[in-house]
């Protein structure tokens, strides 16, 4: 899964550096339909909702989830691992996106070249924050839990990034293949967590197992 998702990455960036290929075809049939659908009759009345999924993708309001999150499972498990995970993905993510915005300047969907001070549009920033910290969030929210709302959290978390990346297609703030590489960059990045997890012992527990016995003391020299 890593990667098939790294391929799709590298393969959405080497056609938008190089201006050409199948996926900024996709780009523009995607957006125009997009602005056709936005401004249709009986649509108007969506915009206000959309605009307020896009805004759920910024740093605040994702961020605020994340630290909820991680402070929570912490607590629960009375380790610091989940701070340790939920900081790293962000640093990750944040790195890669900042990085790929400066040095690739694409334009967004106006097509208005990026001016010399501002970041360009690839990959999308609010679709990588979003799925990054809600992610994260449902993926420790699901290790102090039962594996039935672990599920629930993936799904939800699933469907929020989904909504809020179909927003920023509405709202005409990002092409498709921003989004696209901003969840496949992500992806990589929670695959990573979890492992990370894993490893320090936040395990998912199978339903209805009982908590692990703590070891058994060995009894004194005398009583053998």
């Amino acid at each position: 899964m890593p990667l098939i998702l790294a391929l799709v990455l590298v393969a959405l960036t080497v056609q938008v550096v190089a201006e050409s290929g199948p996926s900024l075809t996709l780009d523009r049939t995607v957006r125009n339909a997009m602005r056709d659908l936005a401004g249709a009759p009986g649509t108007a009345w969506l915009d206000g909702p959309m605009h307020f999924l896009a805004d759920l993708g910024g740093p605040l309001p994702a961020g605020i989830a994340l630290a909820v999150a991680a402070l929570f499972a912490a607590v629960r498990t009375r380790r610091a691992s989940p701070i340790a995970i939920a900081a790293g993905g962000v640093l990750v993510v944040t790195i890669a996106v900042i990085g790929g915005k400066d040095l690739i300047g694409r334009p967004g969907p106006s097509e208005s070249p990026v001016a010399a001070d501002a970041w360009g549009f690839f990959p999308s920033g609010h679709t990588a924050t979003s799925t990054v910290c809600y992610g994260i969030a449902a993926l420790l929210l699901g290790r102090v839990g039962s594996a039935r709302a672990g599920r629930r959290w993936a799904a939800g978390a699933a469907a929020s990034c989904a909504l809020i990346g179909f927003a920023l297609l509405w709202c005409d703030y990002h092409w498709l293949a921003d989004v696209l590489a901003s969840w496949a960059l992500c992806a990589i990045v929670l695959w990573a967590a979890a492992r990370v997890a894993d490893a320090g012992g936040l395990r998912r527990r199978r339903p209805g197992a009982p908590p692990s016995p703590a070891p058994r003391e060995s009894p004194p020299s005398s009583a053998r």
